[in-house]
């Protein structure tokens, strides 16, 4: 029995069983699973600029398994000939703790000398790298954990410089309370001294999960047929929101179980099988202003579905009937309350990244003060309102060719929405 095996043996076998060389879906930040998508592709851009610019501080946020860590693990392996690098990700040090954390990585560690004489020989080794034309970057994961007194003391480490660049390259990752956070009066010396910030977001579209999974399946070794058929990609787009890490965990747990039952493709049934044993909801919500009867509907219809099998293999094609029967339920269900279904928020930040590459950083405010001139808000936005919406943004760009991207694109990812809603 599977259940049995160790976990080596356990993932040895679903490797064995697809042909993998190895397991596609891991939760460590491999960088050789790096995701080149144009978004991730422009914040590795950002940090090698950065660094090789000898920018000083630098800030990456994004949501939790959004793909930060990759992304840092990533940059180190790209620049680690010319860049001398030291990771810390510790959630409660103090600015005292982070020095000595960065003396001991870099070798200098001595426990009797006191704090002047740890920062006078990090100087002293940072002007000897300079010398020899190599770079010290600091990179600082988990970020939001950190006291203001260890914020604070991160001034006094990106004050290391000459008269015409800085000693010190520094990148501080976290979660986006940590903008928040710096936007504290007390931390204001700190954010001016931001010469960069990037901002991470989950995957947009399902084209992009689609893509996602394939190049993760591809770095596994993987070149056969196709695993995860059309309606299972879509329901991991629905219950991972397009975060990276939601769908590493459900790819690896839809995997599992398909080779369990001795199958080689991965369906919609077996990726909910493997999202409530996560207690994942699916992504498209039941608004409060639905009518009752069609949120009853998608209850029953969806704890169907989510029923185990636990019937004999006699009857397994009456369930399959019963559970197509149950897909059927849901999409009309869903389809009685398409009207008061509300936009993601996720959707409005893709929106504001594709105004602001037409028109600049004043994108946000003139999104936000359009959405309130219809009378609406970014939390409880009406579907049926979106093109309205972007028609008002777009009179706003002024590059004709900008305006026409910006539409189209936008279009699109209506049409994904609607793909959506009726799955």
């Amino acid at each position: 029995m599977i259940e049995l095996l160790t976990e080596q043996e356990y993932m040895a076998t679903v490797e064995s069983h697809f042909g993998f060389r190895e397991t596609p879906f891991g939760v460590t930040p491999d960088p050789r699973f790096f995701y080149s998508s144009s978004l991730y592709l422009e914040g590795l851009a950002a940090l090698v600029y950065g660094i090789r610019g000898k920018k000083g501080l630098m800030l990456l946020t994004g949501e939790v398994g959004t793909g930060k860590t990759i992304l840092l693990r990533k940059l180190m392996r790209q620049l680690d000939a010319n860049v001398q690098f030291v990771f810390i990700s510790s959630s409660h040090i103090t600015s005292y703790g982070l020095v000595e954390l960065m003396v001991h990585d870099l070798g200098l560690a001595n426990k009797e000398k006191n704090r002047l004489d740890m920062m006078q020989e990090l100087t002293g080794h940072l002007m000897a790298q300079l010398k020899k034309g190599q770079t010290v970057a600091l990179l600082i994961d988990e970020g939001q954990n950190l006291s203001d007194e260890a914020l604070e003391g991160l001034c006094g480490l990106s004050n290391l410089e000459t008269d015409e660049e800085k000693l010190l390259q520094i990148i501080l990752v976290g979660q986006p309370e940590l903008a928040n956070t710096l936007n504290k009066s007390s931390l204001r010396r700190l954010k001016q001294r931001i010469a960069i910030h990037h901002r991470l977001y989950a995957l947009q579209t399902l084209n992009e999960v689609e893509n996602y999974i394939r190049h993760r399946l591809q770095v596994a070794g993987y070149n056969g047929p196709e695993i995860f058929n059309k309606e299972a990609i879509e329901a991991i787009w629905h219950y991972s929101s397009g975060t990276p890490r939601l769908i590493n965990i459900i790819c690896d747990n839809a995997l599992a179980t398909a080779c369990e039952t001795a199958k080689k493709r991965v369906s919609a049934y077996m990726v909910m099988k493997a999202a409530s044993g996560l207690l994942l909801e699916r992504g498209v919500k039941v608004p409060k202003s639905a009518p009752e009867n069609g949120a009853s509907r998608i209850k029953g219809a969806t704890a169907k579905i989510h029923q185990r099998r636990t019937e004999t293999p006699e009857i397994e094609t009456k369930r399959a009937d019963e559970l197509q029967a149950a897909s059927v339920a849901v999409r009309e269900a869903a389809a009685e309350t398409t009207v008061a279904t509300h936009v993601s928020l996720q959707f409005f930040d893709y929106m504001t990244r594709l105004a602001t590459a037409a028109m600049g950083p004043m994108a946000h405010l003139v999104v936000r003060d359009q959405i309130t001139a219809l009378g609406e808000s970014r939390d409880a936005f009406p579907q049926v309102k979106l093109k309205e919406l972007i028609q008002m943004v777009s009179r706003e760009i002024l590059n004709e060719a900008m305006k026409n991207h910006f539409q189209e694109m936008m279009l699109q990812e209506i049409d994904t929405l609607k793909a959506f809603r009726a799955w």
